[in-house]
């Protein structure tokens, strides 16, 4: 992992203090999910253009396991398809919950799916006003070392249950 680019992930409390902030669910290319794109990579370019992602919304990156992966990924990397140090990387279908503006890149680790166009850059716009009831500001992971405190997470997981469960 790359230590110029750490990300601190939120503890599961934060999903818990986060449950009750508005968000807006998006399943990442839509009908085609996460996959090598027919359309190369203006597919997924074209899809997050129709989109404006904001502070708390979530993004389904659905796939089979084993079939595809998705990586967390710097703007170098993801511009020159570098896949061999992902800053994160999941082997498994997930819904990721933004709670930072920032832009952030993903792609695959399989062997020639970013090159085909199996990549994504998401921009997270600041967050709507609050809603009439605030919601507390989730707290750094505990874990982190003092050189990572002025770090903040920049988002949280959550693992797709399969369907029928």
């Amino acid at each position: 992992m790359k230590t110029t680019n750490v990300i601190v992930v939120v503890l599961a409390m934060a999903v818990v203090l986060l449950h009750g902030a508005e968000a807006v669910l998006y399943i990442v290319g839509d009908d085609l999910g996460w996959a090598i794109p027919p359309g190369g990579a203006a597919t997924y370019a074209a899809w997050a253009a129709e989109h404006s992602f904001v502070v708390n919304d979530e993004l389904e990156f659905d796939f089979a396991v084993g079939e595809q992966d998705l990586a967390l990924v710097t703007k170098d990397d993801y511009d020159s398809c570098n896949t061999a140090d992902p800053l994160l990387l999941f082997q498994e279908a997930v819904t990721l919950q933004f709670i930072a503006s920032d832009t952030f890149y993903f792609t695959s680790t399989l062997a020639g799916h970013c090159t085909k166009g199996q990549k994504i850059a998401i921009y997270i716009g600041a967050a709507l006003p609050p809603s009439p009831s605030p919601v507390p500001s989730p707290t750094p992971c505990p874990s982190a070392s003092s050189a990572d405190d002025a770090l903040t997470a920049k988002f949280v997981s959550h693992k797709i249950m399969a369907k029928g469960n």
